[in-house]
Formats: C-alpha cells, structure tokens, sequence
C-alpha cells in the first residue's frame, strides 16, 4: 500500500502500515529534486552554492525536525504531497541555520565531516545557507490549500525571526556573559524551540487546528530548553575559552557566574524540570500529536540518568 494511501487510514493503523524512515527517505529526494530544479535550468554545470547544500545534506542528523512534522502530518490526516512539501520547509530551514551557525561560531566539523564554510569557503557557505533558506519558500508554493499559505508563511516567518534573535544573543554572551538562567531560557527558547515546534505548528496550521498552536509552542519550548541543557553537559570542554576565543553561551557557565556551588548538578536538574515540562505539556496536544516529542523527552531524560549514573 502506497504512502498517498495510508495517509487515509485511521491513526491506529497508520503506525503498523507506515514507517517514518520510508518517508524520510521520500522527503530526502523530494528535497534533492527541489534544489536542483531551483537552479538555472540553462546552467550546464552545478551551481556552487547548491553543490555546497547538498553536501551538506549529504551527512544528516537525526532530523528531528522531519520526523517531528512527519508524524503530526500522519496524525492529522495531511495529503501526502503537503507532508512533504512542509517537512522539508522545516529541515531546509533548520539546514540553512546550521550552515551560518557553523560560520559564526568557527565551528570546523560537523557530524564527522568539514563544515560547509571549511571545505567551500566563507563566501560560498553564506549562499549555500541562504540557497536553502529560499528554497524552503520556494517549495511552500506547492501547498495543495492555497488559501492557508499566508498562515503558513506569517508563522515561518515569525519562526525565523525568532532563530535570528536567539542567534545574535548567543553571540553577543561572549562579549556580554549573563548570569540569568531566565536569560538562557529565552535565548534557548528562541534559538532552537523555534524550530522544533514549527513542524507541528504547520501540520496543526494546514489542518486548520490552530487552537492547539500556543500549547504546541509551549511543549516544544520546554523540551528545547533541556535539549540544550543536555547538549551543554556534553559540550563543557569545547565551549570552555580557548585558543583565543571567549567561552560560548553554556548553562553550565551561567550557573557559575550565578555563583551556583555545583553548576553540573544545577544543571542536570533544570533538564530534568524542562523535559518533565515538556511530556506534561506534549500529553495534552490531541490525536496524538504529543507521542514523538515524548519519546524525544523521555530518552534524553535516560541519557541524563545513565551520565549521573556513570
């Protein structure tokens, strides 16, 4: 049975029938055709800002993002071709972010290979960054329901906005170290929960269930804020000063210039009391909306168990 089918079957049989890896092997070429179609088509050669794109492409993540809306589309009952169409906007503007972050913060590998600005250039890795940045909406033009597209673009837009924001007060900590852990929030909140929430955002927003938008904002929010936290554990000794560089934004250095007595252990606790904020919130999202970003929770919630525990 075909994607485009299951996609009609009650929800209860839709888990059985479909698995998220086979569309996501489908959006992985949905998005490659994108890209390469957005090019020139009198161009005989790859252009080098896309070629720089999907090279980066070519090393993916867990790609949260995809699965997150793959799995709110499948929920909600969203045509096949729309599923498509808003989970790869919601990777390709994650991709764009990590492509300019990774120029920002000097950052020279990234999921074991080098860094689009390392292996192509500042130059290049700026328009590769933007190339998928336009291209997420460029493919939004293919939306079924066109009368939802100024929502839908109002709300990527406003996603944006917000990952800029928390991105340039992520840099402006270290000329300006905080000492807030409400501060922190709000950067974490801004720069990473913007992002993991729009894909369901979207999938409610084309489903035209759009009271569930703030409690699906507030979820995701929470599971960002102790996403980072866990990230930051792990990244004490890279984010620390070095080679001439200022320390990057970590919560365990905000705890310590709280004068926090064992800024680890504070910190282990706020992940905890963020992920536990985000089940309570994900088990209230109907359908069951809520269930992947539970599971996310509740494994990083394991990781930070099995890090105390070792």
């Amino acid at each position: 049975m075909s994607a485009q089918a299951l996609v009609n079957l009650p929800n209860e049989l839709q888990s059985s029938q479909i698995s998220l890896d086979m569309l996501l092997s489908e959006l992985d070429d949905f998005t490659s055709k994108h890209l390469s179609s957005a090019s020139d088509s009198n161009q005989r050669h790859v252009n080098a800002a896309e070629y720089a794109a999907k090279y980066h492409l070519a090393t993916p993540g867990h790609k949260v993002r995809a699965r997150l809306c793959l799995a709110a589309c499948l929920d909600l009952n969203i045509q096949y071709n729309d599923m498509l169409i808003i989970s790869a906007v919601s990777e390709l503007l994650h991709n764009a972010s990590l492509i300019h972050d990774d120029i920002q913060d000097m950052d020279e590998t990234r999921r074991g290979v080098e860094t689009v600005w390392k292996k192509f250039g500042v130059s290049v890795a700026i328009c590769a960054g933007d190339l998928l940045l336009s291209s997420a909406y460029g493919v939004l033009a293919g939306i079924s329901d066109v009368k939802k597209l100024q929502q839908l673009i109002s709300l990527i837009a406003k996603r944006t906005t917000s990952v800029i924001k928390g991105q340039c007060d992520d840099i402006e900590y270290k000329n300006k170290p905080i000492n807030s852990i409400e501060t922190y929030k709000n950067i974490a909140q801004a720069k990473s929960g913007a992002l993991l929430g729009l894909p369901i955002e979207l999938a409610l927003t084309l489903s035209g269930q759009t009271e569930y938008l703030r409690l699906a904002q507030q979820a995701t929010s929470a599971f960002a804020v102790g996403y980072q936290v866990v990230d930051d554990l792990d990244d004490i000794t890279k984010d620390a000063p070095q080679n001439g560089r200022s320390k990057s934004l970590n919560i365990v250095f905000v705890l310590a210039d709280a004068h926090s007595s064992d800024p680890v252990a504070d910190a282990t606790r706020l992940a905890e009391q963020s992920l536990s904020e985000a089940v309570r919130l994900a088990e209230q999202l109907p359908h069951s909306l809520g269930t992947l970003l539970i599971s996310l929770a509740q494994q990083l919630q394991g990781q930070i168990k099995h890090d105390i525990g070792s």
